[in-house]
């Protein structure tokens, strides 16, 4: 499900975007910032501040999550089901350490999803049907964004 090459994509931009359904059934979408690959089809969440994500999903547990690569114009698409891990709970004490990379945040952190992936796909810029390299994009985007 998730190759290496997804892995490293998340790892690099961390904020997925979250989509889920409310429950009175419109979409809704929420950047999440602590993000860890556990396994290469599950990818767990730190809970700092989403309590309406946490209502959705306890309501329907379904999710998408997208995570881009402003630079070289690559996503990461996961779909799957999420379930919530409470701070009371052993599995909550195994997960946290593995949110180390934002040590700050790790007290704050009140709960953890776990998304089971069901499936994952990469997207890439139609720049890259055209002949377009990652390195290019890389250099136009990041000279773009830091003129």
């Amino acid at each position: 499900m998730i190759t290496p090459d997804m892995r490293q994509l998340i790892e690099r931009n961390t904020v997925g975007f979250v989509a889920t359904v409310t429950p009175k059934g419109k979409p809704a979408v929420s950047p999440k910032g602590t993000s860890v690959v556990l396994d290469e089809k599950t990818i767990a969440i730190g809970d700092l501040r989403s309590p309406g994500t946490a209502r959705n999903l306890r309501a329907n547990p379904a999710v998408e999550i997208n995570y881009f690569d402003v630079l070289s114009r690559k996503a990461v698409r996961l779909a799957g089901t999420a379930r919530y891990v409470t701070s009371e709970t052993e599995e909550f004490s195994q997960l946290l350490p593995r949110f180390q990379t934002w040590s700050k945040l790790v007290p704050r952190i009140r709960g953890v999803f776990v998304v089971d992936v069901a499936a994952a796909q990469i997207i890439v810029s139609p720049a890259y049907d055209i002949g377009a390299t990652e390195d290019q994009l890389r250099r136009y985007w990041s000279g773009y964004y830091s003129s």
